[in-house]
């Protein structure tokens, strides 16, 4: 008798591009004014049985995570699934609509967002095929560290390549990089994916299939030669698609059957402290920024005797094979990705951040220690969508390692 799991899979995606005006999130927010190029979603949905398997990709900053689970929680619904077989990874593009505005048509851009996305899932599961697969990794150097005396980056370039298992065409390659998607700063006010759209437009010709592209542990990471305040223009845009496509074809995908795709969730527990009266105003008075409102919700807590915060953060791992995708959804810096895999022995264990949202940034525990924008300042804006007003303790990137790397032993037993 043949027990041997038949995988299936399928690609599709959708135009997310509003046609109303939006309020642009990260660097210079403001009100757009017009469309540089389109934004997408994309999905690859697994199927085996009646269990079905769903990675999202979105071009977006990143949602709170009480939207990216509403966004789950609909298409679990709509897969008749449970939320944790629904990933979702954002391409961290700062010209994208901010979907949190009370200013300017967030709500309605969610709304529309969600209901685009729904549709493309709809399309997915009609165009399900048995598939086998392989993984590849090359590097590529597209990515600067962005911290101050810190050199380090995570220059893996991972892919998947899925192919239809009868004709051998290709169904989708998945390509893993980690590079901020912030080369349109500054004084820009149209709406683009940046780097990420022209380089899935110049690899999907390379590899006459479509490409998903996954955001990695980019944190502190900034595109290379790009000024890290100002960002750049599409000049830069161009010189690092050119050197993403030329790495790209470095790639060589040994397919193989699928024999073990695996989607589950774990959590962790994060912890921050609560500035007393006079570490607030010191932080307040060194950062050099407007911090009034940071004040008075430090203020709030300390009134109302909350002297620590914590939040339950999700770990999502999608196992394919010997490779995985899993991901937090902070802005995770790149060495503890490479730490992740470094202690596992495998190359292939990919951990991201701007999975299922974005809570702020994380930094190793000897960045932490070294304070900075990432580390510290950037609360005093963002503190509002993070839902914390300081960073996670300093051992919070040991936890995500060590939760990871423990998964991912029990998960390869299977």
């Amino acid at each position: 008798m043949n027990n041997k799991k038949i995988y299936k899979a399928s690609f599709s995606q959708v135009d997310i591009t509003p046609n109303f005006q939006v309020e642009l999130v990260g660097g210079n927010s403001c009100k757009s004014q017009g469309i540089l190029d389109k934004l997408f979603a994309q999905i690859l949905l697994f199927q085996n049985d009646n269990n079905f398997f769903c990675l999202i990709t979105i071009d977006n900053l990143g949602l709170t995570t009480q939207l990216a689970n509403t966004l789950r929680t609909k298409v679990a619904s709509q897969l008749n699934t449970e939320i944790s077989h629904i990933m979702l990874n954002f391409s961290h593009t700062h010209a994208a609509p901010c979907p949190d505005s009370s200013a300017l048509n967030g709500e309605l851009y969610f709304h529309f967002m969600c209901e685009q996305i729904m549709q493309c899932v709809e399309n997915a599961k009609t165009r399900l095929i048995p598939c086998k697969g392989g993984w590849s990794l090359t590097t590529t150097n597209i990515g600067d560290n962005r911290r101050d005396g810190c050199t380090i980056v995570d220059n893996r370039l991972g892919a998947l390549k899925l192919v239809d298992s009868k004709s051998g065409n290709s169904i989708a390659v998945i390509l893993r990089i980690t590079a901020h998607a912030n080369i349109l700063m500054g004084d820009n006010e149209l709406i683009s994916s940046d780097y990420f759209g022209v380089a899935r437009q110049a690899l999907e010709n390379y590899f006459s299939c479509p490409v998903m592209m996954i955001q990695g542990a980019a944190g502190n990471i900034k595109p290379a030669g790009v000024d890290k305040m100002h960002g750049g223009n599409i000049s830069d845009i161009n010189r690092i698609v050119d050197i993403l496509k030329n790495s790209a074809t470095k790639l060589c995908f040994d397919i193989q059957d699928i024999v073990d795709i695996q989607m589950l969730s774990k959590e962790v527990k994060h912890y921050s402290d609560v500035p007393t009266e006079t570490e607030a105003l010191k932080i307040s008075t060194d950062s050099g920024m407007d911090a009034s409102n940071w004040l008075s919700e430090c203020e709030r807590l300390r009134n109302s005797h909350v002297r620590e915060q914590f939040q339950q953060s999700e770990v999502q791992f999608l196992k394919i094979n010997n490779g995985c995708l899993c991901g937090v959804p902070e802005e995770i810096f790149c060495e503890i990705s490479l730490d992740a895999a470094a202690i596992t022995h495998n190359p292939f264990l990919f951990l991201n951040g701007y999975t299922n949202g974005c809570t702020g940034y994380l930094p190793t525990k000897e960045e932490w220690k070294k304070g900075g924008f990432e580390t510290l300042y950037s609360y005093l804006i963002y503190f509002p969508y993070h839902g914390h007003v300081m960073p996670f303790r300093e051992n919070a990137a040991n936890n995500i390692v060590d939760l990871v790397t423990n998964t991912w032993r029990e998960i390869s037993l299977h």
